[in-house]
């Protein structure tokens, strides 16, 4: 079998990104989501990113993808064949992320193919969730997750930025940060304030107070990745997080879409939470940190 030939992804390229994407997109939805612009894939600035696609001779269909967004994060998606993440490495030229992300065989070899160490690593496990049909209609006389009583839950919006942000700070300190980053409260404002603006937020509130948040972080061509889920301390245990993540659910769900989401092995509540919401496992995902 030849070797990958890949060459840098031009416009006329987004329909056999689309293509090679879809069937995978489970896994890749935080591929896709970072090219997604007003509902239709679009390459990175081209001074700032790029997209490299994997093809052998005579055959115009991709069969391995990188990207190269301009916050300098790679999302590599490598062909099977051994030898493949070299050719990858001599292609991209100077580029070096300071982060990679994907499955974890997949950045693996982009790291040792290009000679990257990690300074920081975090295992997590890629989840699906079967979706239902977009035409069906619960028959439940009550929601499927009641909150507890007293706790209301509604989807947040941009006006929501100060309430939500003592939220968005505690989860990134607990959930978030690694050994080699520090908290900048700046950058959580504005990620936040992106959020509310373009994904969906849903949050569980007492007394007017937020006490839960949970939303998608990365929008692809048909999937929706969950993330962002968290709980005051002083309320877990309640099923209040089950609630949220059902309403979110159904927001997805309702529209014709798929959900995804990755998690960390070893946090046991929230795997038995997404396992008791009908996520499936699928595969090993990782997040590695070249720099801070």
């Amino acid at each position: 079998m030849s070797e990958a030939a890949w060459r840098r992804a031009i416009g006329s390229d987004l329909a056999l990104l689309a293509a090679f994407l879809g069937p995978r997109e489970e896994c890749l939805a935080g591929f896709s989501g970072r090219l997604m612009k007003e509902g239709r894939l679009r390459l990175p600035p081209i001074l700032r990113g790029a997209v490299w696609l994997a093809t052998r001779p005579g055959s115009g269909m991709p069969y391995g993808a990188l990207l190269c967004h301009p916050s300098r994060l790679a999302f590599p998606v490598l062909p099977a064949e051994a030898g493949s993440e070299r050719a990858l490495a001599l292609a991209s030229g100077s580029w070096r992320p300071a982060q990679a992300i994907g499955l974890s065989r997949d950045v693996s070899r982009y790291a040792s193919a290009l000679g990257l160490e990690a300074r920081s690593r975090v295992d997590y496990r890629i989840m699906t969730r079967p979706s239902i049909r977009k035409d069906e209609v619960r028959q439940e006389a009550a929601p499927p997750c009641a909150p507890p009583l007293g706790t209301a839950l509604r989807r947040a919006g941009v006006a929501d930025l100060e309430a939500v942000l003592p939220l968005q700070e505690a989860y990134e300190r607990e959930e978030v940060l690694t050994p080699i980053h520090a908290f900048n409260s700046r950058a959580c404002r504005a990620s936040l304030a992106r959020a509310l603006d373009r994904q969906i937020v849903m949050i569980a509130e007492e007394g007017g107070v937020v006490i839960a948040k949970a939303g998608t972080n990365a929008r692809g061509m048909r999937v929706d990745q969950v993330g962002g889920v968290y709980t005051i301390p002083e309320r877990r245990g309640r099923g209040v997080a089950r609630a949220l993540v059902s309403a979110l659910l159904d927001e997805i769900e309702l529209s014709g879409r798929r959900a995804s989401l990755f998690v960390k092995p070893h946090n046991a509540p929230a795997m038995s939470l997404y396992r008791g919401l009908g996520f499936q496992e699928l595969d090993d995902f990782r997040a590695d940190y070249y720099e801070a």
